[in-house]
């Protein structure tokens, strides 16, 4: 798989766990998200989520995707701001 690059928007804990919220670059890019993959080199789960937020005109976002990290001890890794790719 091709690396794919977004910027991240938000890093928090909930409930024990690390979750990134994250802008992709590139809107014609297509990604999966399988069993070891990376993002900005911190191992996430195998899934994402698509939070709801709006833009400037009131319409919903379709360029932010959610991971959840797999070790909560790497969210200092990881800044609002930051540019990281997604791998695997």
């Amino acid at each position: 798989m091709t690396a794919v690059r977004f910027q991240l928007e938000s890093a928090f804990e909930a409930c024990g766990r690390g979750y990134v919220v994250a802008r992709l670059l590139d809107p014609e890019a297509s990604f999966d998200v399988g069993p070891g993959a990376s993002l900005g080199g911190c191992l996430v789960e195998s899934w994402l989520d698509a939070p709801l937020a709006l833009d400037a005109d009131g319409k919903q976002r379709r360029d932010l995707f959610g991971f959840c990290l797999m070790e909560v001890g790497d969210l200092p890794r990881l800044s609002p701001g930051d540019f990281v790719e997604l791998v695997g």
